[in-house]
């Protein structure tokens, strides 16, 4: 039976009652700067745009990012981001600031799964979307479009069959 996985996204906004995520359970780090939450079964990865937070949590290591469609992407990041493989394919693109975005969320989502963070530009990293899948790896991926967001997971395998995104608030 695949572990628990839950996705949730709320609006930037909605912090401005005064609710603090952070108070709610005793949060430590591991040795390369990961959070965990000290006393419990369940991981966790968060991220931000300027319009959502979204929040993973599982009963495995999971890693999320998340980029909000429509940003300007500068061709000099795309360089020092993209493997050679996926910088032909974005140039070779019909919509290559989505597909910048879709190899960026995926990059971070596994780099935030492994806790190394962005340790230089992960150029290393070169995924096909076919899958996606990450050559030499292990490793479940999941990318969505979500209200006008970019959306990646990366979690050991099984995933469940059908994950969906919750909206609160």
């Amino acid at each position: 039976m695949p572990p628990l996985f839950a996705l949730a996204a709320a609006p930037t906004t909605a912090n401005q009652g005064g609710l603090d995520a952070r108070r709610l359970l005793d949060r430590l780090y591991q040795k390369r700067g990961k959070p965990y939450f000290a006393n419990s079964p369940l991981h966790c990865s968060i991220t931000h745009t300027r319009a959502m937070v979204f929040c993973a949590l599982a009963e495995t290591e999971v890693g999320l990012d998340a980029e909000q469609l429509g940003r300007p992407v500068r061709p000099a990041l795309v360089k020092k981001v993209l493997s050679s493989q996926e910088y032909c394919l974005w140039q070779q693109a019909e919509d290559p600031d989505r597909l910048f975005l879709s190899l960026w969320t995926l990059k971070e989502a596994t780099v935030k799964y492994t806790g190394d963070g962005l340790r230089g530009y992960p150029n290393h990293l070169s995924f096909d979307l076919q899958g996606p899948t990450l050559e030499g790896w292990d490793l479940h991926f999941r990318l969505w479009e979500w209200e006008n967001h970019v959306v990646s997971l990366c979690a050991r395998p099984p995933l469940p069959e059908e994950l969906e995104i919750r909206r609160f608030f």
